[in-house]
């Protein structure tokens, strides 16, 4: 009896502390249950807050559209009879609208050190991370100047691009119309283009009816352009996108253009080769001595008046001259001449002659014969007489006129080109034999 008293006892105790640990267990799970909803709770809350605050940022953003876009259907378009203002309320209220159309078009956002890595690349241009400008402007027509200009291109007196710091891309300054289908996407404000418009014409003492945005029958086009311009501009530049860089060769060469006029960025063969044959042919349709137009490109001022040589472009030049083909080298050879004699075909906006000092006068003669000179060596002989045809290069006939350049040139220890040493060591070879006649 005591024996089984005492396994009584055990078993009481042994289920005392099962029931003890269940507890304990369900206690445990109760609590990370409380833990998990909890958890739940929180992150439904802050999810809740931040769709709330995307919700009210995008109706900011949106209200900020309407209110801006009212402005400018009011106003209309402008013409010779509509001059209108615009400010930077404008410009930021296409912000959203531009960044939703790249995104749209597969564009891919790069982080802010390679944005700027990218504008010094192509526009020369450096991004102070310190200064809290949120936009900065690139100046087509004038590249020192810098000034914010809040007005959509005239191709005129205003040409230009905002490079947007904070968004990684860039774009023109557009009206709202010009990149949004306002009647589609925003047909409650269709009533404020319902009745025409008139000014009164002070010279001419009558009311003129002027447009209206919806008036503009090729502004659906223009509209299709711009977004197409805004992101293969931008997928060419940022994501390095062919295709994109084909697109523009076809339908946005003035882009392309100011990349290497205005800005220097000469590192594209493809750009290079439609910059140099479109110059080079429009200039020569009167006479094929305004051909070496094309030395601007070579050879152009910085902001800060230092002279800025484009060693691609020039590279490009050697490259693709033959037996058959040297006109861009002939056309530098005679900028020589001009360089040191003036302008005399008024060929350039500011003669080279004037434009440059002695010491890069020299420099740039340097260059011409790093590449002209082996050229000639290379390609000319009896059989390519009617291409090669001038009797000597561009640097002996200046040698004779000007020996002090060659000073300069070794001076300057050849201006770092490694060809130049042996060049001008061979100068004396195509010097005409002693008697010969000079005529």
């Amino acid at each position: 009896m005591q024996n089984l008293a005492m396994l009584t006892r055990k078993q009481s105790t042994n289920q005392l502390k099962r029931i003890k640990t269940a507890k304990k267990h369900n206690k445990i799970i109760k609590m990370k249950l409380k833990l998990v909803l909890g958890l739940i709770i929180i992150t439904t809350l802050f999810s809740c807050r931040n769709a709330k605050e995307k919700d009210d940022a995008n109706l900011k953003k949106d209200s900020m559209i309407t209110k801006i876009l009212t402005h400018q259907l009011e106003d209309g378009p402008k013409s010779d009879y509509n001059d209108i203002k615009y400010n930077i309320h404008d410009f930021e209220a296409t912000i959203y609208i531009l960044r939703k159309k790249l995104e749209q078009n597969n564009f891919k956002f790069i982080d802010k050190a390679l944005f700027a890595e990218k504008i010094k690349l192509y526009f020369n241009r450096t991004i102070d991370t310190g200064n809290t400008d949120k936009y900065l402007y690139l100046n087509f027509l004038d590249q020192c100047n810098k000034t914010l200009h809040y007005y959509p291109n005239d191709h005129f007196l205003i040409e230009g691009s905002f490079i947007l710091k904070n968004e990684s891309f860039i774009t023109n300054m557009y009206a709202i119309p010009e990149i949004l289908d306002y009647q589609k996407d925003y047909p409650q404000l269709n009533f404020v283009e319902e009745k025409p418009r008139f000014i009164y014409d002070a010279i001419e003492k009558e009311k003129i009816e002027i447009d209206r945005w919806k008036d503009l029958h090729d502004l659906p086009k223009e509209r299709e352009k711009n977004i197409l311009s805004l992101v293969h501009r931008n997928k060419y530049l940022f994501n390095e996108s062919k295709s994109s860089l084909t697109w523009l060769l076809f339908n946005d060469q003035t882009f392309l253009k100011n990349l290497l006029i205005v800005f220097g960025y000469d590192k594209e063969p493809k750009i290079n080769k439609m910059v140099l044959d479109s110059i080079y042919k429009e200039n020569t349709k009167k006479n094929i001595i305004y051909g070496e137009v094309i030395s601007s490109l070579f050879f152009a001022k910085d902001c800060n008046n230092k002279l800025e040589i484009r060693a691609n472009l020039l590279k490009y030049v050697e490259e693709n001259t033959s037996p058959t083909d040297n006109h861009f080298i002939y056309a530098l050879g005679s900028f020589i001449s001009t360089l040191y004699d003036g302008d005399e075909y008024e060929i350039f906006d500011e003669d080279p002659s004037k434009k440059f000092t002695d010491v890069e006068k020299a420099e740039i003669v340097a260059n011409i014969a790093n590449i002209e000179n082996p050229a000639i060596e290379k390609y000319k002989s009896p059989a390519s007489s009617d291409v090669w045809n001038l009797p000597g290069s561009s640097l002996y006939n200046l040698s004779v006129s000007h020996p002090e350049v060659i000073k300069i040139i070794e001076q300057h220890n050849y201006f770092g080109l490694p060809k130049m040493k042996e060049i001008i060591a061979k100068l004396q070879e195509e010097a005409p034999p002693k008697g010969a006649d000079p005529e």
